[in-house]
């Protein structure tokens, strides 16, 4: 053993002297691994609300064309941005340098007039969604023949700030001329924010449609406006007040009230476009501006303000085009998958319309004005006629949409519950007002409607006739069976058709006719419908047109 532990020493000493770099540590390996990154060029903007990378890139002096070119580069350099036409506030985003501004460009000259300023004033105006200079000036009174001839000259002058007539702005603040002599009306109050300038002047309004209701058994409705006489003009005033506590601050509210009603004009342009495409399902996609990128290379720029984008209830995208556009930008729209319709600028509802229509023959289709177009959903029959009628295609079914304008503010409502009998039957009606405004009674509660059974004596009761004996005969029938029985041996009781219509103006008019059995003879329109006809919407709007309704049990 200590033979042993010698022999190990002495190993250990002859390595030490022979190898002395046995003795360090261990050899390390190290590896190295090169890693492009690449260089945080450009500036870093953080997006705030509101802004858009074209914005932005305008805000810093670039041109269009400069910032067209610089897009692929902006895309390389925000690989964390997935879509740049979507920026989030937040976001931080790098913008290229180096690449100098565009230099201003030199300004075509101003044109000059020679409209004598004494016979004009000036009123500041904010800028509407919709607006155009020639619509702003007219509702300001400036007649036609001004505004192409000389106001629009004046206008640039008075707004050296603006470019041109073309660049309007929501929410921008312009100066508008307005002209002073006594032929034209007086222009309207200063407009604020949010609402709508309104000429002075009360509109002529026509006669009031007449709405005609008939029930005959097994006989067909037949509807006509009633004529009415020509009604001379007279002048508003004041009502004289009749009650006590009531004095001239009485009569000067109502005479205020009847002014306002007299100055309001009715809606249109983009607006009103906006209203009726809207209850239609179209969609308008938000925003002011926005940037779609093309296949291959390049971007669509599209200014939603004046050309709005709308997607359909199929699923198309529709580009509607007031103001002109360039052949390659129309070609890129239509690269993207988008249609675009030119129409005039006055944004007419039926051009809007005729022009959707020929883009996409298979989903909307407009019904001729003048032609009754006839529909039966579940057994219930309709009848329907209007100068603005749409057929709309989705997912295999057909909708019809029907504009309700009323001609005058005093002109009654369509019934509540119509509306929720013709949405049943995919029938969409969009009611307007005198003044192109939505307009419709509120939805009642399905469940607050009262649908009444009938019984023989509740029937008995409404019957009420003059001479019950000759009616009924010498002893009232004990049940329902006895009545019904009683009241058919007497050619009281016959199968046919219950009708009620409203007529509207400019041809407009809605029929509808339910099969039900009618009690004749008594002092009511009494009518009694199956169990199938029970919707108490229905019961409510035939109710609502002078029947007295009664369901049959089972």
């Amino acid at each position: 053993m200590r033979r042993f532990v010698l022999l190990i020493l002495g190993l250990c000493f002859l390595t030490s002297i022979t190898r002395p770099g046995f003795s360090e540590k261990p050899l390390r390996l190290f590896f190295e691994k090169n890693i492009s990154v690449a260089d945080d060029t450009g500036e870093q903007h953080t997006v705030q609300q509101g802004e858009w990378l074209f914005k932005i890139l305008s805000s810093r002096g670039y041109s269009g064309a400069q910032i067209q070119q610089l897009l692929p580069e902006i895309q390389a350099m925000n690989p964390h941005i997935p879509d740049l036409d979507r920026l989030l506030p937040g976001q931080v985003i790098r913008i290229p340098e180096g690449v100098a501004a565009a230099p201003p460009q030199p300004q075509p000259p101003r044109p000059s007039t020679d409209v004598p300023k004494d016979s004009y004033d000036t009123r500041a105006y904010v800028v509407q969604s919709g607006d155009t200079l020639v619509e702003i000036l007219q509702k300001q009174g400036v007649p036609t023949k001004l505004i192409f001839g000389k106001y629009m000259d004046l206008f640039l002058e008075l707004n050296p700030t603006i470019p041109d007539t073309n660049t309007l702005r929501s929410g921008q603040e312009i100066v508008l001329p307005v002209v002073k002599d006594g032929t034209v009306s007086a222009p309207a109050p200063e407009k604020e924010p949010g609402t709508r300038p309104q000429p002075a002047g009360p509109a002529t309004a026509p006669d009031k449609p007449v709405r005609v209701v008939e029930v005959t058994p097994g006989a067909r409705v037949q509807t006509s406006p009633a004529p009415q006489a020509p009604q001379p003009a007279m002048s508003r005033a004041p009502a004289i007040p009749d009650k006590p506590g009531a004095g001239p601050d009485a009569a000067k509210t109502a005479s205020n009230a009847t002014t306002a009603a007299e100055t309001r004009t009715p809606r249109t342009g983009l607006p009103f476009i906006r209203t009726v495409l809207s209850e239609m399902r179209f969609r308008f996609m938000p925003g002011d501006e926005s940037m779609f990128p093309l296949p291959g290379s390049g971007w669509l720029h599209v200014k939603m303000f004046e050309t709005p984008l709308v997607e359909t209830p199929w699923g198309a995208r529709i580009l509607f085009c007031p103001v002109p556009k360039s052949a390659e930008w129309i070609e890129g729209a239509n690269r993207l998958g988008m249609k675009v319709c030119t129409i005039s600028p006055n944004w007419s509802l039926q051009e809007v319309l005729e022009k959707t229509a020929a883009a996409f023959p298979g989903e909307f289709r407009l019904w001729r004005a003048g032609r009754d177009m006839v529909l039966t959903r579940g057994g219930i029959g309709l009848t329907l006629q209007a100068p603005q009628m749409a057929l709309v295609e989705q997912d295999g079914k057909k909708t019809v949409n029907l504009v309700w304008a009323r001609q005058t503010p005093g002109e009654a409502q369509l019934p509540q519950g119509l509306h929720e009998v013709l949405e049943e039957a995919r029938v969409n009606v969009i009611e307007l007002d005198a003044f192109n405004e939505l307009s419709r009674l509120p939805t009642r509660p399905r469940e607050s409607i009262y649908v009444p059974v009938a019984t023989h004596m509740d029937l008995i009761r409404a019957i009420n006739p003059p001479d019950p004996e000759a009616y009924f005969g010498p002893s009232l029938p004990a049940d329902l069976n006895t009545l019904f029985q009683e009241l058919r041996s007497k050619g009281h009781l016959q199968q046919g058709m219950a009708h009620a219509s409203w007529s509207g103006g400019l041809g407009s008019r809605i029929a509808l006719e339910v099969p039900a059995w009618i009690v004749s003879g008594g002092a009511s329109r009494i009518i009694l419908l199956d169990r199938r006809f029970a919707d108490p919407y229905l019961v409510s709007v035939l109710s609502h047109e002078g029947y007295m309704c009664f369901v049959l049990p089972d």
